[in-house]
């Protein structure tokens, strides 16, 4: 499995747009991708976020 290692500048990015961003998709997959630099398992974020 890849591991990405996220800044925290890019932390605060993904949490900011994980909601604003103006198309929904694309939130998911910053919510997607904000999970994964929280530690979160694959198997976790998928179940969270229904993928």
């Amino acid at each position: 499995m890849l591991k990405i290692d996220f800044t925290q500048e890019e932390i605060d990015k993904l949490h900011y747009e994980r909601y604003h961003y103006p198309h929904p998709l694309v939130q998911k997959k910053m919510e997607v991708l904000y999970l994964e630099s929280q530690s979160i398992k694959h198997k976790d974020i998928c179940s969270l976020c229904k993928i």
